[in-house]
């Protein structure tokens, strides 16, 4: 089988997979590099971040200990997408453009993964599955809010990504979240569809859960209202897993409490894809990114299994 344009062998895609296992034909995964940046308030770089994670995925185990089986193959492959060139477009033009990229796939039975960079470039691949998908939750695991009606002016900032979700009439789940403005505040209180679950809340020894996932998690999977799209922000993990971030913050997710969480969404409302973004890599340090590359996989066994479930 050779590879048709627009798709990456080996040497580029996710977990480095040979034909026939990376072939667009048979893959039930297609992984949608969209790599954008332009409102980042911090640290720079997320828009090399999709390039970084398909590199350090080539090191990645193939098997999972915990799911006795090697997610590639029970996917039936992974097929990697060659890298959306957004041509300088920047703010709704960017937005739309993802949304172009990732509509085409959408519903055609594969499950799609979108790197991007910025959270904003999240929007257009969660706009494309909202189409398909009228009666979604987007579950967003993350450090912020990101709920201003606009940062620095500009209502496509990262900073406001959720704030177009809510105004789309999708209901939002948060989870991790522990930077928040007052304004954020004020929007979650005023609209009915926002359920928010502070990383104090969840996570604290001392706090309502005491820090025991058994105990959160189905509350957040209760929350969920329809078929699950998560928008994953690396910063909604704890720094000490993946310190290269653009904005990053203390006390976030740990390892085993979010894939608890992917598989209690896979095995309840089902997810019907997810995004990846706001890696922002360091030169000569390549633990995060590759942190980031296998949690991607397991992800992905656990919406796999969670498919059997249903």
């Amino acid at each position: 089988m050779t590879l048709p344009a627009g798709w990456e062998g080996p040497e580029q895609n996710f977990l480095g997979l040979d034909e026939p296992w990376c072939h667009p034909d048979r893959a039930g995964v297609y992984v949608l590099p969209a790599p954008y940046e332009h409102t980042s308030s911090y640290i720079l770089g997320s828009d090399r971040g999709p390039s970084a994670i398909l590199e350090a995925s080539c090191q990645v185990e193939f098997y999972d200990e915990q799911l006795r089986c090697e997610p590639y193959r029970e996917w039936g492959g992974i097929a990697t997408a060659s890298a959306l060139e957004l041509g300088g477009k920047i703010d709704r033009d960017a937005v739309d453009a993802i949304e172009r990229f990732v509509a085409p796939h959408v519903g055609t039975g594969r499950f799609l993964v979108t790197l991007t960079g910025e959270h904003t470039g999240a929007l257009g691949a969660i706009r494309a599955h909202a189409k398909r998908y009228p009666s979604m939750c987007v579950v967003q695991i993350d450090a912020h809010g990101d709920l201003r009606e606009a940062y620095h002016g500009n209502p496509f900032s990262h900073a406001s990504v959720m704030a177009r979700v809510v105004e789309d009439g999708l209901p939002l789940v948060q989870v991790g979240i522990r930077s928040i403005s007052s304004e954020e505040i004020g929007r979650i209180e005023k609209t009915g569809r926002i359920s928010t679950f502070f990383a104090a809340n969840i996570l604290d020894p001392c706090g309502p859960y005491a820090g025991h996932a058994s105990r959160w998690i189905p509350d957040v999977v209760a929350a969920c209202r329809g078929p699950v799209y998560l928008t994953f922000d690396c910063d909604g993990l704890d720094a000490s897993i993946v310190p290269a971030l653009g904005t990053p913050e203390p006390g976030g997710l740990g390892w085993y409490d979010t894939l608890n969480l992917v598989a209690a969404l896979a095995n309840g409302p089902g997810i019907v894809g997810m995004d990846v973004s706001e890696i922002a890599p360091i030169d000569g340090f390549v633990a995060p990114q590759f942190s980031v590359a296998r949690l991607i996989y397991r992800m992905l066994g656990r919406v796999r299994a969670g498919r059997r479930v249903h």
